[in-house]
């Protein structure tokens, strides 16, 4: 019984970050119909009105914001690049601190996460180069 529950315990922050990832997903995704659904209801309230219906939203329908600037494109650049660089300093310091063994490999593991965002950063970076100025 000791064992089943310390399996579980070291297999809980796993199961954690899948939950929330998926409980993110789920909450964007009712945002999102909830939206739909105002705007829905806008225009069904301006055409009973006999009013004319609000003008139809660029592109998909799905956001009513504006393309992004370069500068746009640099900032999140810099942001995803400097949490990465976090996220592998904060694992390379605790794989030193640590004694070296299994725990060790965890910290070096969580360390190597940290060039997605690094690399999603670079990439921001890139595509904010390679955009001509208008």
């Amino acid at each position: 019984m000791e064992q089943a529950l310390h399996t579980i315990a070291d297999q809980m922050p796993l199961l954690l970050m899948l939950v929330l990832g998926a409980g993110l997903i789920v909450f964007w995704q009712w945002r999102e119909l909830q939206r739909r659904r105002m705007v829905h209801t806008e225009r069904l309230a301006a055409l009973e009105k006999g009013a004319p219906p609000p003008p139809e939203p660029e592109g998909n329908g799905s956001s009513h914001r504006q393309p992004l600037t370069r500068e746009a494109y640099m900032l999140r650049g810099l942001i995803w690049s400097a949490i990465g660089l976090g996220i592998v300093v904060t694992g390379a310091a605790a794989s030193f601190i640590t004694a070296p063994g299994e725990d060790r490999e965890h910290s070096l593991a969580f360390a190597c996460l940290g060039f997605i965002p690094f690399a999603l950063g670079l990439a921001y970076l890139l595509y904010a180069r390679l955009i001509r100025r208008d």
